[in-house]
């Protein structure tokens, strides 16, 4: 849960991160801060978006659904089997 977190924190701040090294290039060339208006909505806005894109990827491609029997770890022939989830079939 925490790494999903920090992960989300990560996507949301990375538009922030840009335009902080777009305003240290622009200060670096010119020698002094740009003359314009900073797009602080246009950041949050799109690192909102960047959130939101994440949590539909993740939705899309979550995997197999876990509904169904789970079977533990067990030895057959000597050879361990992973725990698995059986499907429950339908009719």
């Amino acid at each position: 849960m925490t790494r999903e977190l920090l992960e989300r924190v990560a996507l949301f701040i990375v538009p922030f991160a840009i335009y902080g090294a777009y305003l240290l290039l622009v200060r670096l060339r010119a020698g002094g801060p740009p003359q314009h208006r900073h797009p602080w909505a246009g950041i949050f806005i799109a690192g909102l978006l960047l959130v939101v894109a994440s949590f539909i990827y993740t939705g899309l491609t979550e995997g197999v659904t876990t509904k169904g029997v789970y079977v533990p770890p067990h030895v057959v022939n000597g050879k361990i089997v992973p725990g698995h989830v059986e499907q429950e079939k339908q009719p």
